[in-house]
């Protein structure tokens, strides 16, 4: 796997977070393609039988339901008629992980709040059976009408509504029993898996500006949970200002009303989150969550549960069903 060039801040950074063997075995270790099948269009193990008789070998990921890799090229799955009816999607392990750790059920009110372009959208709508209320939102509406598109093509049904996060959540309060805050971040994960725009658009200066946002929407996200309820915050970067400090950070801000628990499975390369950075402690609740290293591509995840007694059954003026209300999927 080839890296492309990157910022001397980043490589610094990278030492602190990825070990040395992680970068080694990230060289050294070929792409594999990896998709999930989709209940939505078709029984899965229909759709398995006829990609792998149209010459994709597929390989279960024992621990990721429906997720498998493959050797074949991205371009023999989309030659596929599975691929073209939204029956097969390309998606990867870790993000395939996300939804399986938020664990929506049929019938639960489930929000993605920077939901664009709709992988994890589409993957829980298929979680939930299409049925209970689940919201999508992002703040562009380039990427919103794409993410539509996605979500008709393999059938999942989803209110999509155009908005800043942190501030349409802030009219949600206790509405939804899921929430996933899979927030915008610095993509080191992917500049490792050898994305050349994401190299190029890194930067401190960046990194620190996605950082506050992402206090802000896991604050805002945190607001709109049920008590009782379960929130997946993650990112798609190995920096510790994105990932261990925001969760330390949005702990602090609730002051007692969400608490870390353990994801229910474990991705292959995973590692604990880290509980030292730079010389200072953090909680030790952080090692429940999970940093995915190399070969995979990097990402962070940390399942949050909100404690206490509800303090309002259903707001209004802003409220879930205000938000049903908009673009529909």
């Amino acid at each position: 796997m080839t890296v492309p060039p990157v910022h001397p801040a980043l490589l610094e950074r990278l030492l602190e977070t990825v070990p040395a063997e992680c970068m080694a075995e990230n060289t050294a270790t070929p792409a594999r393609l990896s998709l999930r099948l989709n209940p939505l269009r078709a029984p899965p193990e229909e759709t398995r039988s006829e990609l792998e008789a149209a010459g994709v070998p597929l390989r279960e990921e024992p621990s990721l339901a429906l997720a498998f890799t493959t050797d074949a090229p991205l371009r023999s799955v989309q030659a596929c008629a599975a691929w073209r009816e939204g029956r097969v999607h390309v998606q990867s392990l870790p993000s395939i992980a996300a939804a399986l750790c938020l664990d929506p059920r049929p019938g639960h009110s489930v929000l993605d709040l920077c939901a664009a372009p709709g992988s994890k959208t589409s993957h829980i709508a298929a979680l939930m059976q299409n049925s209970g209320t689940l919201v999508a939102v992002d703040s562009s509406r380039t990427r919103t009408f794409r993410m539509q598109e996605l979500l008709r093509l393999l059938g999942a049904r989803a209110h999509c509504i155009t908005a800043h996060g942190e501030r349409w959540a802030r009219g949600q309060r206790e509405v939804f029993d899921r929430v996933l805050v899979d927030a915008p971040c610095s993509a080191e994960g992917r500049i490792l898996s050898g994305d050349e725009a994401a190299a190029a658009a890194w930067s401190p200066s960046r990194v620190r500006r996605l950082a506050s946002l992402q206090k802000s929407l896991l604050n805002a996200a945190i607001e709109t949970l049920k008590p009782g309820g379960l929130l997946l915050y993650s990112t798609c970067t190995f920096s510790v200002d994105e990932n261990e400090l925001v969760v330390e950070r949005a702990m602090d801000h609730a002051e007692g009303a969400v608490t870390l628990e353990p994801l229910p499975l474990t991705l292959p390369h995973a590692r604990p989150a880290l509980t030292e950075v730079r010389g200072r402690a953090l909680p030790p609740s952080l090692a429940l969550a999970q940093r995915v290293l190399p070969p995979l591509e990097g990402f962070f995840l940390a399942l949050l549960k909100k404690n206490g007694a509800r303090r309002s059954q259903r707001v209004t003026g802003g409220s879930i069903e205000a938000a049903a209300s908009g673009d529909h999927s």
